[in-house]
Order: structure tokens, then C-alpha cells, then sequence
């Protein structure tokens, strides 16, 4: 068995709801990143959100943990899969993550 990776720190978000695989691509990378013999980062760091669990609130909390558990040191990978959206605002165009429960 491998070291760890004690630098390394991830969130991974499968949203979803009308797409389902979302939910196995976060989940497979998570296990990637946690394989012993492949990235090794340790499983508490290692934060996945996948479907109903991927909701706005559940991935701001997240990234408020992700920023006290990282340092300047740390390795971050923040990953997400489901739909995204573009608006136009008054100072031009915003893309968004849509996460699990949001109505557009």
C-alpha cells in the first residue's frame, strides 16, 4: 500500500435527478482519488454529494468545510457534474452550477 496524499482535498458533486450518471461519475472518481495505489488521498478528505444529498445548501456547506480543512499547502479538487445555466446580467454574461432541487 501506498502513502497517502495528505495534501489532497476534494469535493465531488453528482447532482442528479433527469441525470442519473452524474451520480456515478462522482462517485467513480471519488474512489479513484481514494485508491491506495492510485492518487491516495485519505477518505476524510474526500467529500461527495451525490443526488438529493446535492442540494444548494449541503455544497455551500462543503466548500465552507473545504476551506477550513485546506491550507496554502493543499491540493484541491473541486468536481461537478450535472446542468449547468447562462444568463445575461447587467454586466454581462454569469454561468451557473445547478444543483440538485433547483427549478430554472
Amino acid at each position: 500500500m501506498s502513502p497517502s496524499f495528505q495534501a489532497g482535498h476534494a469535493l465531488l458533486i453528482g447532482a442528479g435527478a433527469d441525470l442519473p450518471f452524474t451520480i456515478d461519475d462522482a462517485r467513480g472518481i471519488a474512489e479513484i482519488l481514494k485508491d491506495p495505489d492510485r492518487c491516495a488521498y485519505p477518505p476524510g478528505q474526500v467529500e461527495l454529494l451525490v443526488g438529493e444529498a446535492a442540494h444548494r445548501q449541503a455544497v455551500l456547506e462543503a466548500f465552507d468545510r473545504m476551506a477550513e480543512r485546506a491550507d496554502e499547502s493543499s491540493t484541491v479538487i473541486i468536481y461537478f457534474s450535472g446542468h449547468g445555466y447562462r444568463a445575461s446580467t447587467p454586466i454581462g454574461e454569469a454561468y451557473f452550477l445547478i444543483p440538485f432541487g433547483v427549478q430554472i
